[in-house]
């Protein structure tokens, strides 16, 4: 098992909330296509918000979800038979990775 005091989490202090234009969301879902993401921009009653995908392939993908308040979502599945340590440790460098200064 992967032992917490080992990973080292940063923690952000609170900050003004962002906040992206159609343009800027546009620009967003470029990017990720450019990096080969397939993106969805969806323009909904409530904002607007981009879902990427590596590949939509019918398995289930890695998702991130970025919606124009700066919210950003990833979601991922764990392969069948991974064990907890790693699911652990998969999770914990995906938090490091988005708290980071």
């Amino acid at each position: 098992m992967t032992n917490p005091a080992q990973v080292a989490v940063c923690k952000r202090e609170p900050g003004p909330i962002c906040q992206y234009n159609a343009e800027e969301m546009r620009d967003i879902a470029s990017d990720l296509a450019a990096h080969g993401l397939t993106t969805h921009l969806t323009d909904a009653r409530a904002g607007l918000d981009i879902t990427a995908v590596r590949s939509p392939s019918g398995k289930r993908e890695a998702e991130l979800i970025i919606d124009e308040d700066g919210y950003a979502e990833l979601r991922y599945w764990n392969p069948a038979g991974t064990p907890p340590d790693q699911v652990v440790a998969t999770a914990l460098r995906a938090l490091e990775a988005v708290s980071a200064p």
